[in-house]
């Protein structure tokens, strides 16, 4: 994601969702069934993280 930000400065990209186990199949994001316990686990995850992060007041800063 690094990456892309440094080639597009001015570009606000949408990362909410994002899985490297989905794919797209006729223009809609699938999460293959073998895939799909993995991806529950990793968005609670991160839903848990965001928040603990809230919580705590020690979400990302705009500085």
């Amino acid at each position: 994601m690094g990456q892309l930000k440094v080639l597009n400065p001015t570009v606000e990209f949408n990362t909410e969702g994002l899985s490297m186990l989905k794919r797209v199949e006729n223009g809609q994001i699938i999460i293959p069934p073998e895939y799909a316990q993995m991806v529950e686990e990793e968005e609670d995850e991160q839903e848990e993280g965001e928040a603990q992060g809230n919580e705590e007041g020690h979400g990302e800063s705009d500085s």
